[in-house]
Parts: structure tokens; C-alpha cells; sequence
């Protein structure tokens, strides 16, 4: 069987009461939990910002902490935050030895709840396709997110415009509250992945609603199936039903070691690299 990537979803920091420690408090910590995600098994992170006052994206600074974590890890970078407006995204592309290797890009509108607040962001066919041939330009390949198989048509759509080149790196998501849910189920796991399209990659990523345990479970069926896995302080926090998380690296740890315990091998960064082709940011 391939051997696993786990991606390590770490978000952003913020302010959270003591028993959420995993969680980071400034971008510094976020490092820190970034490159000690990578040492425990983590061959991607993914993170959200920084951000500026208003909670806009600030390019400038997005690339000093890929650097920053450049410098002490051979992990390769996924910049998250799919949501707002490509326009917006767009001067991520373009941050010299700052530039990720990935960005996300949601292949349906966001329609999830978050406490007491909803979010609504729309990406049509046509953001898409001009979003696919910039990052083509700048050689930084998507982790498409699906919420549920209205993604795979928006994908085939895209695969048809001959934008995207092989392999295919896919995110599955479950549980995410609102228009996007979908059941964090072994049944809805095999019922995505049954529509897959040829030459993709997948990762699960149960979230939001789904439990600790639950999400454990779910991702070490994925292992099973042969799919990938994504966990990380943005997704789920704790580390067992009640039970929160030390660190991302606790979280990335247990997963590593059910593979293994599977008799699955992990991912190194450069073996990440040959299996999604990606080219080494210099």
C-alpha cells in the first residue's frame, strides 16, 4: 500500500481558555507547532494567516512564516483560507521564498455555521478556472476541497478546460456544520470516495461537529481504504472524547503510530513530493 500523507491542519492562533493548549496563541507558536507537527509525521501543514486588524489576508507576512518554518523543516506549505474572493488570494502566488506549494481551493460556495455565525462565500466556474491558470503560472498546485459530490461535477467541469495536471490532490470533508455537512460516517466515506475521479490523491478530513474519537476512527478507516488523512487543532481540538489535545504533534503522533501499527509507512516530505509532483520551492 502507498505510503501515508498526513497533512496537519494547524488554522491560526487564537486566544483560547487552558484546556485548549494545542491550540497556538500567536503566529510564533503556530511555528513552533508547525515544525514540531512535521517532526512527529506531518509531511504538509496548513495554516490560515496572518491576517491584518480587519481580518483581511496580509501576503507579506504569510511568506515570513513560510520561511520561518522553512528554515527548520522540510514539511511543505499549504496556505488554507479557501473562502474569500481570488482577487483577494491571489498576491499569495507571488511571495519569492515565502510561496507555498499548495493553496486550497474549494471546489463548491462555503455555507458553514461556526458557533453563533454563519459564513457565505461564493466561488463560480469562472473564479475557478482563472484561479487554476494563475497558480499554473506561479507552479503551486491546489488541495481541492470537496464538501459533497456537487464538488466532483465543478472538478470534472475543470478536468474537461484541461487546466488541471496529474495527480489530483483532493481533501474529503465531513461534518462541517451547515450547507456543506455531510455525516462523519464509514458509509458516506465509501460513498465519496466511490466517486473519486481517476488520478487523485485523497485525504479525509472529519471536523466541526464530528468528535474526537469519531474522527480517529474515520481516519483510520481511511488508512484502510488507502486514502490519506488531515487532522490538526483547526479541525477537531481534543485529543479524546472530553479530553483536549497538548499539541498538534500529540494529534499527529497517534495517527502516525495507528499507521504504522496498520502496517502502513509514513510519508516523508520527499516522498510527498514525488507522489503529488511537486518541485522544491527554492
Amino acid at each position: 500500500m502507498r505510503k501515508l500523507i498526513i497533512y496537519a491542519a494547524l488554522g491560526y492562533p487564537r486566544e483560547t481558555n487552558p484546556r485548549i493548549p494545542a491550540v497556538p496563541r500567536s503566529w510564533d507558536e503556530l511555528a513552533d507547532a508547525s515544525i514540531e507537527a512535521a517532526e512527529a509525521g506531518a509531511s504538509i501543514i496548513q495554516y490560515h494567516g496572518p491576517l491584518t486588524p480587519d481580518g483581511k489576508i496580509d501576503p507579506e507576512k504569510w511568506g515570513r512564516l513560510t520561511e520561518q518554518v522553512r528554515k527548520h523543516s522540510r514539511a511543505l506549505i499549504s496556505f488554507g483560507k479557501a473562502g474569500p474572493p481570488w482577487h483577494e488570494r491571489k498576491p499569495l502566488l507571488d511571495l519569492g521564498a515565502g510561496t507555498p506549494d499548495f493553496m486550497a481551493v474549494s471546489l463548491t460556495g462555503h455555507d458553514y455555521r461556526r458557533g453563533s455565525s454563519d459564513t457565505y462565500y461564493e466561488h463560480r466556474r469562472t473564479e475557478l478556472e482563472q484561479c487554476l491558470r494563475d497558480m499554473n503560472a506561479a507552479r503551486v498546485l491546489p488541495t481541492w476541497e470537496v464538501w459533497h459530490l456537487g464538488s466532483f461535477w465543478n472538478f470534472e467541469y475543470l478536468l474537461k478546460q484541461g487546466l488541471c495536471r496529474k495527480p489530483h490532490f483532493l481533501t474529503l470533508f465531513f461534518s462541517t456544520p451547515g450547507g456543506v455537512w455531510s455525516p462523519a460516517t464509514m458509509e458516506e466515506i465509501n460513498h465519496r470516495i466511490a466517486h473519486v475521479p481517476p488520478d487523485c490523491e485523497y485525504l479525509v478530513s472529519p471536523r466541526g461537529a464530528c468528535t474526537a474519537m469519531r474522527q480517529t476512527n474515520m481516519l483510520t478507516f481511511a488508512m484502510i481504504k488507502g486514502g490519506h488523512v488531515r487532522l490538526g487543532t483547526q479541525d477537531v481540538t481534543d485529543y479524546t472524547d472530553g479530553v483536549p489535545a497538548q499539541s498538534n504533534a500529540q494529534l499527529v503522533a497517534r495517527i502516525a503510530r495507528i499507521a504504522r501499527e496498520l502496517g502502513r509507512n509514513i510519508a516523508s516530505p520527499a516522498e510527498t513530493r514525488k507522489m503529488l509532483g511537486v518541485k522544491v520551492k527554492r
